[in-house]
């Protein structure tokens, strides 16, 4: 795999700007190729013309969605805002509300799977945020309170009973004994 093709992958997964100095230790090369490498690529998607380009903002690189295509992007992600929740984002949501807030490897291990493209999409639906910004820890939103006409979380059915401040690694080794 060539260096571009390394940050081209990063870019894309990435739901938030990358320094360079993030992307050269991830990819363990020199800042300096990094930037030889964004250069390239920089150049290879402006001239291609195509709907996905790569922004900077001082040293902060992003892939996004071309500008021309922001009308059938808003009209997908209206979609993905309103549309139903599948079994496995409820599952999520409701796991989150229960023992939020939670670092996303507790919720991938009571889950059982990765659990990030489920976290982004309620991210986009609004009904889940990040209690910290820089590290994976997730809590309901104040707009899943309101969506469910709550006032509070602890509303919910038997909360108090399954709420329980208690480490996954505690219950888990309960259920072994």
């Amino acid at each position: 795999m060539t260096l571009i093709s390394t940050i081209e992958s990063l870019l894309f997964i990435a739901h938030r700007p990358l320094e360079k100095k993030e992307m050269a230790a991830l990819a363990n090369e020199s800042v300096e190729k990094i930037g030889e490498a964004l250069e390239s690529l920089i150049n290879e998607y402006n001239s291609r013309g195509g709907g996905i380009k790569i922004i900077q903002n001082s040293n902060e690189y992003q892939m996004v969605t071309a500008p021309q295509n922001s009308e059938a992007v808003s009209k997908f992600l209206k979609t993905e805002i309103t549309g139903e929740l599948t079994p496995a984002s409820l599952e999520t949501l409701s796991i989150i509300a229960y023992r939020g807030p939670i670092i996303r490897d507790e919720l991938e291990q009571i889950r059982g799977v990765n659990c990030s493209i489920i976290l982004r999409n309620l991210l986009i639906k609004g009904l889940i945020i990040k209690a910290d910004k820089d590290k994976q820890i997730y809590n309901v939103s104040l707009d899943f309170i309101r969506q469910l006409g709550i006032v509070d979380i602890k509303e919910l059915p038997d909360y108090d009973r399954l709420k329980r401040d208690i480490p996954l690694s505690s219950l888990i080794s309960e259920d072994n004994d």
